[in-house]
């Protein structure tokens, strides 16, 4: 039995009729041009005198802990009193140069220190990455996933800690998505790291931690 009513024929010819022509113009609301780029960001959380400031004023808004050094390497007070926040006993660590100091105190302390891969970062209390840009306007850390070998140590520990060279900070999204197009091979994956994985999706409570790490410090190296 159908419940049709109409002449499902004559409107669907309407339909393709519509569509093998022009869109008709409207001169009350005229259709905007295409972007020949990507558009400029502006945004009220950017002050463009002080994009330090701005990342790390928006990085600590989202619950992310940034710790400002002056230096361009991390102190060791600052990995020990990590190693006791978080009771670490297996950390991964990606395979950046600046992470390498990271990496050396950990095992000073008795860590069990692995490479990148999905089994390690399951298994370990941290992951300690850097970052190849980070935005101001949003206080987001930016991994490639070729750089750090793969997504899972700033996914998977409960966990991120990410040594950041001031000099990586870029005002907007913008300064990194042009730099995607300037001949280089693309990476197999680009991760955008708003503060600790959060989650509203169950009676729109906001939960930390859903998808993943709990918590993300950042060491952020004015001196880099």
């Amino acid at each position: 039995m159908s419940f049709e009513t109409g002449d499902r024929t004559a409107f669907l010819a309407r339909l393709r009729g519509r569509l093998a022509t022009d869109i008709p113009a409207n001169p009350a609301h005229p259709m905007v041009p295409p972007f020949t780029g990507v558009p400029l960001v502006r945004s009220t959380r950017l002050d463009a005198d002080d994009v330090v400031g701005s990342f790390v004023r928006n990085a600590t808004a989202v619950r992310a802990v940034v710790h400002e050094i002056d230096g361009d390497t991390v102190p060791i007070d600052l990995v020990d009193a990590v190693i006791e926040r978080y009771a670490v006993r297996r950390a991964v660590v990606t395979p950046e140069a600046e992470v390498d100091a990271v990496a050396a105190r950990l095992a000073d302390r008795g860590v069990d220190v692995n490479g990148v891969s999905v089994a390690a970062s399951a298994e370990a209390e941290i992951g300690v990455t850097s970052a190849v840009a980070a935005i101001a306007t949003t206080g987001t850390l930016v991994q490639d996933s070729t750089v750090a070998g793969g997504r899972s140590a700033s996914l998977l520990p409960p966990a991120h800690i990410c040594v950041l060279p001031a000099s990586r900070i870029v005002a907007s999204s913008a300064d990194v998505l042009r730099r995607l197009g300037d001949g280089r091979d693309l990476p197999s994956n680009i991760v955008l790291i708003t503060g600790p994985s959060r989650s509203g999706d169950i009676e729109q409570i906001m939960t930390l931690g859903v998808h993943g790490p709990l918590a993300v410090e950042i060491a952020l190296l004015r001196g880099a």
